[in-house]
């Protein structure tokens, strides 16, 4: 399965996004990249700091002079709905915009991991919560018990027919 249509079904399910943008807010990390974590360990593929760091470069300039930008002014006009006629159809327009952005975000982020240097054959919830525990470590956040939870969230929404006690002892 490609990478836009795994994320867009693994972000659809029933805890993800909130844990996603959970961790983005508080954190600072990009839900592009969590969900790939998750994408490239479904297929037994396991990212290191190095091929992660690789990756969050590919879409670094992108995510901070387009998408966050666009977040800014999404979020600006959803607490101010009042601040001038028409600024809820405008903010639909940048969060369809936003929307696209990410798509290319995750196009260029596709092309990237089939570049880097990822070891293959591990079994897919074990390399996927390796991947998601690299991430952290690369971005330097000790995780918590919030963090802890999300990552949990969004590894049962990729592995909904595993125990979530194997999740969160892989997490941990």
């Amino acid at each position: 399965m490609e990478f836009r249509t795994f994320s867009q079904s693994l972000y659809g399910r029933a805890g993800v996004a909130p844990a996603c943008l959970g961790l983005q807010d508080r954190r600072g990390l990009d839900v592009n990249l969590l969900l790939l974590c998750c994408w490239a360990g479904g297929q037994g593929r396991s990212l290191d700091r190095e091929a992660l760091a690789m990756l969050a470069s590919a879409i670094g300039p992108w995510r901070a002079n387009v998408v966050e930008p666009l977040r800014a002014v999404r979020r600006w006009l959803k607490a101010n709905p009042e601040s001038v006629a028409g600024a809820p159809d405008l903010r639909r327009r940048i969060l369809d915009t936003e929307i696209e952005a990410e798509r290319l975000a995750q196009g260029r982020l596709s092309s990237a991991v089939a570049e880097s240097p990822a070891a293959a054959g591990r079994e897919p919830l074990a390399a996927a919560a390796a991947n998601l525990r690299a991430y952290l470590a690369m971005m330097g956040v000790a995780p918590g018990a919030s963090e802890y939870a999300d990552l949990a969230a969004i590894l049962g929404g990729c592995f909904p027919d595993r125990a979530p006690a194997e999740i969160t002892g892989l997490l941990g």
